[in-house]
């Protein structure tokens, strides 16, 4: 075989050799990737496995129905750490009260047909906080909102999901993607700035739901009853004074309506923990309400 003959063999056994490897090395990486996925996946698993360990708990320190005003407190003012030894597992959790706004699916009148004065609040306290963070297209966002609250949104498709979706918008998430598709016609990045959270509740709501006559963030109380934040900020302790007393204090006389505002703290709380698995660090979050939980979320590795 001439040197020429030799040559071309030799490119096409090294063309072969390059081949097979850059196949072997996606196949790695395509292991590599199974693995990892498959890493996620037993994490996932091991969270809703604690996530139901979690209620349990909760359940015990909370039963329907029940006060709880010194328990919530604690918990609200510190992580609590949960164990079970039947189970082995361990955890801290931390929470948060949920109905410390306005329920954000009152926007929608059909859902407070017996007491419209909900929708009223939560309309007033929409445009209240739009005026006071200068959103540049409040009619657009206040649209978009009240399609979503509505399930107006789902009036022309061709097609009807074979699983039926909860009406109003029930969960942050969901919220923000309207907030991007706000973005998507304003470019209006105020809206990115608002701690909507401490405005508006996101979560499924009934007949029988009421905002948290104790815990209320202070955002809330001063665009609901037009109080200065600074004031409230600095007045306002649900663990001193009740609400009640706060705002004949502040020159609010109306009387509370107890359609809207509990009487009792509420065990209604949003719980978001952390765990271990497999030496990374995963976590979820989830809405516990009088015995139920509700809106579990997986929020992936931390």
């Amino acid at each position: 075989m001439d040197k020429r003959k030799r040559g071309i063999a030799l490119f096409i056994t090294l063309m072969v050799i390059a081949s097979i490897m850059s196949i072997i090395a996606v196949s790695f990486s395509y292991l590599e990737k199974v693995q990892n996925d498959t890493g996620e996946t037993s994490a996932i698993i091991q969270g809703d496995l604690l996530y139901k360990n979690t209620v349990e708990v909760l359940k015990r320190f909370f039963p329907k129905g029940s006060k709880n005003q010194d328990k919530l407190e604690l918990l609200y003012s510190t992580p609590l750490p949960l164990s079970e030894p039947k189970n082995g597992f361990y955890l801290t959790i931390s929470c948060q009260p949920l109905m410390k706004g306005v329920p954000i699916s009152w926007l929608d009148e059909s859902s407070t047909q017996q007491v419209p004065e909900k929708t009223s609040l939560a309309k007033r306290v929409l445009q209240n906080v739009m005026e006071q963070y200068e959103v540049e297209e409040p009619s657009q966002l206040e649209e978009l909102i009240l399609k979503a609250v509505s399930s107006k949104s789902l009036e022309n498709m061709d097609y009807r999901p074979r699983v039926k979706t909860k009406k109003g918008i029930v969960s942050r998430e969901q919220f923000n993607r309207i907030i991007t598709d706000y973005l998507f016609v304003s470019d209006d990045t105020k809206v990115l700035t608002i701690p909507w959270e401490n405005y508006f509740t996101f979560t499924t709501i009934s007949k029988q739901t009421k905002i948290d006559g104790v815990y209320l963030s202070a955002e809330f109380i001063s665009v609901a009853f037009d109080i200065p934040i600074e004031i409230v900020q600095e007045s306002w302790n649900p663990q001193e004074i009740t609400l009640v007393e706060f705002l004949q204090q502040n020159g609010v006389l109306d009387p509370l309506n107890k359609n809207i505002y509990s009487k009792e703290a509420l065990n209604a709380m949003h719980c978001e923990t952390i765990y271990a698995y497999k030496k990374n660090q995963y976590g979820f979050n989830f809405n516990y309400i009088d015995g139920r939980s509700q809106n579990f979320e997986f929020n992936g590795q931390q």
